[in-house]
């Protein structure tokens, strides 16, 4: 009787060379390389009959396959009319390939099929059209290895689904202790770190992600960097990591992280590519903040372009409190600035002055480097820079007022970009 275990053990394995486990990346291309071994058109389900992978399209199908792969699930009449007939109960109760007899009445044809089980629970099944008649026994041997083969790929999925679901746990926050999460990061096999934080990359584009993973780990493996794990979303891909050896303080983590953007940078040699590191956090219900973090930082990078050199959140400076310094200004509307005053003023005239103070601002008050910047005169900057002082009765000379001049006019570039 054949017996499920590890596949190594299987001397027939070496000596059929037609699917091999090494070029078997996943059930789709197993599906398919079943499919072109057999001859005939191919699906494998889950135990609840829900499709998870078939062969490419067949001129052979029958009504219950196109069925199938339609609607993702094999249609409930099929399923009852094979669980009456009994064929259903033979797969449960065998290890070998079942024949299954066509039902017409639900547009199934002679069907051959074999349980994957997981050591001795059936976890899902492979289905196959016996269009040309009956199969070789060396394609019967084949198809129990498939069946193998399946299994470990199904058990592959699982664990990744848990993972990817304990990590967005934790970075939404839906841990109530830190006990909880180490309890669940045990029973999903994951070794948590002591110390960790997020790393996103994100394309605003529409251009493939599909390398990234690929690069990221090459980056990491050069730079003693763990990727602990990771998650895709549409045009992002976030990453908790943290250093390769056992790090004994947050420092020893943070120094890592420059050094395996810039590589990322090299790798990955798009412009419209950013990257963002939120804090490196000790406890598992913080990685939720660095989560938050390297999110405000990447939004920082969209909406202030000046920003996008900036690659790990703590170093953001003031920038960290514009999202909260902007939320206290709509809730709590305080004055009218010296701001308002400026913009009306360039609308009347034409002038420039709004403009000319910000750049004057972001170049530390320095009127040589603005006036360059600008392109103007030094003279015709400082007769800007009284026009200034004047309409907008601004003191220039006064650091709280050019601070509070230079945060609101962030705070008008980043309303703007929204």
């Amino acid at each position: 009787m054949y017996r499920t275990g590890k596949i190594a053990d299987y001397r027939w394995c070496t000596m059929i060379p037609k699917i091999n486990e090494v070029d078997i990346d996943n059930l789709q291309t197993l599906v398919e390389k079943i499919s072109e071994v057999m001859d005939t058109p191919v699906t494998i389900e889950d135990a609840e009959h829900r499709l998870l992978a078939y062969s490419s399209h067949d001129p052979n199908s029958d009504p219950a396959r196109i069925a199938t792969i339609v609607g993702r699930k094999v249609p409930a009449d099929v399923v009852q009319a094979l669980y009456e007939s009994g064929a259903m109960q033979q797969l449960l109760d065998t290890w070998e390939p079942v024949h299954v007899q066509g039902m017409s009445q639900v547009g199934l044809n002679n069907r051959m099929a074999i349980a994957i089980r997981h050591y001795d629970e059936v976890i899902g099944y492979i289905w196959l059209l016996e269009n040309n008649g009956s199969f070789t026994p060396e394609q019967i041997q084949q198809l129990k290895y498939s069946a193998n083969l399946a299994a470990s790929k199904m058990i592959q999925m699982q664990k990744r689904k848990q993972s990817i679901d304990f990590f967005n746990r934790l970075l939404k926050g839906r841990f109530t202790s830190e006990q909880e999460a180490l309890i669940q990061a045990r029973e999903v096999g994951i070794q948590m770190p002591a110390y960790s934080y997020i790393l996103m990359i994100e394309q605003e584009d529409s251009a493939p992600i599909n390398d990234w993973l690929e690069k990221a780990s090459q980056a990491a493996n050069e730079h003693a960097v763990r990727i602990v794990l990771h998650v895709r979303e549409q045009h992002r891909l976030i990453l908790l990591c943290s250093t390769a050896k056992t790090a004994l303080s947050v420092l020893a983590v943070e120094k890592t992280i420059i050094p395996l953007v810039d590589r990322l940078y090299t790798l990955l040699p798009h412009s419209s590519i950013e990257y963002g590191a939120g804090s490196v956090v000790q406890s598992l219900l913080e990685i939720s903040r660095s989560y938050n973090e390297a999110q405000h930082l990447l939004m920082l990078h969209r909406q202030l372009p000046e920003t996008s050199s900036i690659l790990y959140y703590p170093q953001a400076g003031f920038y960290r409190y514009l999202y909260a310094m902007k939320q206290e200004a709509e809730q709590f509307p305080a004055y009218t600035s010296p701001l308002d005053t400026l913009a009306a003023y360039d609308q009347e005239h034409h002038s420039h002055l709004l403009h000319t103070l910000a750049v004057f601002l972001d170049h530390n008050s320095d009127a040589k480097l603005a006036a360059q910047q600008l392109h103007v005169h030094t003279n015709t900057l400082n007769y800007r820079l009284k026009r200034i002082a004047e309409v907008g009765k601004i003191d220039l000379n006064s650091m709280a007022q050019k601070v509070t001049l230079y945060l609101e006019i962030k705070l008008l570039l980043l309303e703007e970009s929204q």
